[in-house]
């Protein structure tokens, strides 16, 4: 065997290794993008579930308080007046929800 047949042999090796690692790193890419696609799936699963055990868990808690409150005389009667009150005076009721709310923003904003 001759340099040039030496050296053609020996590029066309390096050439089918570097064939091979190019398959195999595009085996390896895909192979990675199936499992992040796992991973995504199983946490959707997981989250879907998980809000609607939430979902469930917040009506309850709404209709128990629903039945607290009118079940309770004192707190009728509060929100009686209070209703009664913002009928009266809609734009101070107005004034003051709009100022609560700016004084809570400035609070928690820091």
């Amino acid at each position: 065997m001759t340099r040039k047949e030496e050296r053609e042999e020996g590029e066309k090796a390096q050439d089918a290794a570097t064939s091979s690692a190019a398959a195999l790193s595009a085996a390896a890419r895909q192979a990675q993008q199936a499992i992040e696609n796992a991973k995504e799936l199983v946490a959707q699963a997981h989250l879907d579930e998980v809000g609607a055990k939430a979902a469930q868990a917040a009506s309850n808690l709404y209709r128990e308080g629903r039945d607290r409150l009118a079940s309770n005389e004192d707190l009728s009667q509060a929100a009686e007046q209070l209703s009664s009150a913002i009928r009266k005076n809609p734009l101070a009721a107005v004034g003051i929800a709009f100022s609560a709310g700016l004084l809570l923003a400035l609070l928690t904003r820091g």
